[in-house]
């Protein structure tokens, strides 16, 4: 058996690097390049024959190219007889799409699951999936990670007062309880209508639990263009609270969303190195999950 390699797909090098440095597992060559009509091209420069090979590809901005490389990085090492390929995806895109919530639509995760078990990973390990059920679309087996631990280590450091833990809708309960929990904090829930016509927008409803002067953290899985998590805020402010801390797994900041949070009720965000973040906001503080992937690797092995 030939030594286990992280090979980094072109979504976020720099945590492929921190998750070599921290694992002891070597960074392998691979070129990836893209042809004049926007086809990308794989090439795995160096052997990996009886390789146990773990791949890192986050499924971020542009989502469809990153997913395209994906698979054709997996295939390419499968055609180079890798003995094991694992998948590391520390941002799972397409997971809002888990369930048909009217007729006409598609699973769009478990078509993007199909896609990736179909191009050859033997396993796959993942980071704070939309939901957990998504687990269930890979025919393959799953680690299914949590960014809470590391993201309520970072609140702990930061001793805020009376904080309060806050579900931004009724299907982030759970998230929410289990983060509550880490901080020994009490729990809030967002009651929302989200609009089927525009996709990111939303209005609040309602808010159980007495959140009048606390400090409100509002916990999610992702921040898309951050209309809803900025609506959610302006909400707590109105019932009184003084400060407002978003905690998300994942950054996406699609469109506007830096300017729109910038002038938010938001006073401090905190998001993952899931997604790379490239661009800069006083608001937003990046923590890193390279340790909690490093250790997952080190115990595949």
């Amino acid at each position: 058996m030939n030594s286990p390699k992280i090979f980094a797909g072109s979504s976020n090098p720099q945590l492929a690097k921190l998750i070599s440095q921290k694992s002891k597992i070597p960074l392998g060559k691979m070129n990836l390049g893209v042809f004049a009509d926007g086809e990308i091209d794989v090439w795995v420069e160096e052997k990996v024959t009886s390789s146990n090979v773990f791949i890192l590809q986050s499924c971020s901005p542009p989502v469809n190219d990153h997913i395209i490389e994906l698979v054709l990085v997996a295939d390419a090492f499968r055609r180079a007889g890798a003995h094991k390929i694992t998948v590391v995806i520390p941002y799972f895109a397409y997971s809002r799409k888990e369930k048909q919530s009217r007729s006409g639509e598609p699973i769009s995760a478990k078509v993007v699951a199909d896609l990736i078990t179909a191009s050859g990973a033997a396993k796959i390990i993942c980071l704070d999936l939309h939901a957990d059920a998504i687990v269930g679309f890979f025919n393959v087996p799953v680690i299914h990670l949590s960014a809470q631990e590391v993201l309520a280590k970072r609140l702990q450091k930061a001793k805020l007062k009376n904080p309060i833990v806050v579900a931004p809708d009724t299907g982030g309960v759970k998230r929410a309880r289990n983060f509550a929990s880490l901080l020994q904090a009490p729990l809030a829930v967002i009651e929302k209508h989200r609009h089927f016509e525009s996709r990111d927008k939303m209005e609040v409803l309602s808010i159980s639990g007495e959140v009048s002067g606390d400090t409100a953290i509002l916990i999610d899985d992702v921040i898309s263009t951050g209309g809803t998590i900025a609506e959610s805020a302006k909400a707590l402010k109105v019932k009184g609270v003084k400060k407002i801390i978003v905690c998300a797994t994942h950054g996406v900041f699609a469109g506007n969303a830096i300017k729109n949070l910038e002038k938010s009720r938001i006073d401090k965000i905190y998001v993952t190195d899931s997604i790379e973040q490239k661009q800069k906001s006083s608001k937003i503080e990046v923590v890193s999950v390279s340790s909690l992937i490093a250790d997952c690797l080190v115990a595949e092995l």
